[in-house]
């Protein structure tokens, strides 16, 4: 008898819980799905404006005009496309910009499918810690979501994406990541890279840098290319597309890329490569008075895309004479990357100091060498190493 109603009572428990959490759960019909905010300067000092792009389901797409002209706030403005819609609001902080959406858009502000924060050069200049941190808080925002500088306004980089080729906008920002992330011309960049970034002691953070760009049928697009650097949690400068592989390839995250040479065969031809790396780049600091030393050692796999210059593919001289003139090319990119963010940004963001740590028996050894200010001190040395596949040789 009491097994049965040890039974019974499971059942009831079983039943409860499992129904209480169907009780509980909210629509997603009841949800406002953001893909992306903004955050540029306010009108003064204390406030920020908040751009908040929200994903309209496709099934009511035709729903953007009327959502525009019911939600309205004097405080925001608003813009549509044909898959979302943007506010921009004028507020004191994050928290309460997304407070202040939920009282003016019919639906609950929801996070959990943000794809990109974007910050403007102007407010990331002045420092973005305080952002990271609440954003880093918010429960519904995942660890991966991306983390982009604009040279522009971050209302007007999210005003212009323009997804010719794809059904929506949410999955046009997937889908240029992934691409940039082959194309070796960005960095991997997250909510939760940043934050760990800001508040270790083995290098600066640093994230993707976008710009809009106009084009000739007077058109906007956005372009994902190069690294906004970061001091503490000030960006202190920016780095090109081509100055992104550098540092990919030191901190072991190159995919695959494409590079152009002068022929070593002509001065006024070129070459171009398709690049990955053949084994992990070897990094090794020395610790040495007054400064530390650290050396580098590449290994790349390399294939010729495509050459104006003519060559003996079956000569081993005229095969290493490309690899030495590719190797060079290479080794001076890498060094002129350390030398810039050493000498002219002062910021590790490559985290070499990860690499340094074990040169100290405690950790308290560690922060008191302080690694982020004796970065700017360091001597370089770089190797590189090119094996060219024959296989893919264009004559």
């Amino acid at each position: 008898m009491l097994k049965k109603i040890t039974y019974i009572i499971a059942i009831i428990i079983f039943c409860a819980t499992v129904f209480s959490s169907y009780l509980n759960e909210q629509d997603i019909d009841d949800s406002a799905y953001v893909i992306a905010l903004g955050i540029d300067d306010g009108t003064d000092d204390n406030s920020i404006e908040l751009t908040i792009q929200i994903a309209i389901p496709s099934e009511n797409g035709s729903s953007s005009s009327s959502a525009s002209s019911e939600e309205s706030s004097s405080s925001s403005s608003e813009k549509g496309s044909s898959d979302t819609l943007i506010k921009t609001i004028e507020c004191k902080s994050i928290d309460s910009g997304l407070d202040s959406a939920n009282s003016i858009i019919s639906k609950k502000i929801n996070l959990s499918h943000c794809k990109f924060i974007v910050f403007s050069e102007k407010i990331a200049s002045k420092g973005i810690s305080d952002y990271i941190y609440t954003l880093e808080n918010n429960v519904e925002l995942r660890s991966n979501c991306n983390i982009l500088v604009s040279s522009n306004d971050a209302k007007e980089f999210l005003e212009s994406p323009n997804p010719v080729l794809e059904n929506s906008t949410s999955k046009y920002y997937e889908i240029i990541t992934t691409n940039n992330k082959y194309a070796g011309y960005t960095v991997p960049a997250t909510l939760n890279t940043v934050y760990s970034s800001m508040y270790d002691t083995f290098g600066e953070a640093c994230t993707m840098l976008g710009e809009v760009e106009n084009s000739d049928d007077n058109e906007k697009n956005i372009i994902l290319g190069g690294i906004a650097v970061f001091k503490e949690d000030k960006l202190v400068g920016t780095l090109s597309a081509d100055e992104t592989i550098p540092y990919l390839i030191i901190t072991n995250k190159l995919e695959e890329s494409e590079m152009s040479i002068v022929s070593p065969f002509s001065d006024n031809k070129s070459m171009d490569f398709h690049l990955s790396l053949s084994s992990k780049t070897r990094t090794n600091v020395s610790i040495q008075e007054p400064a530390p030393h650290i050396t580098t050692s590449v290994s790349l796999l390399a294939t010729i895309v495509s050459s104006s210059a003519d060559f003996d593919s079956s000569s081993h001289e005229d095969i290493n004479k490309i690899e030495q003139a590719l190797a060079d090319h290479i080794k001076n990119q890498i060094t002129n990357y350390y030398e810039k963010t050493a000498k002219e940004f002062k910021a590790d963001i490559a985290e070499l100091g990860r690499h340094a740590v074990y040169n100290f028996p405690t950790i308290n050894d560690w922060k008191s060498y302080n690694w982020l200010d004796k970065y700017e001190t360091a001597t370089f040395e770089v190797n590189v190493d090119v094996d060219l596949e024959s296989s893919y040789f264009i004559s």
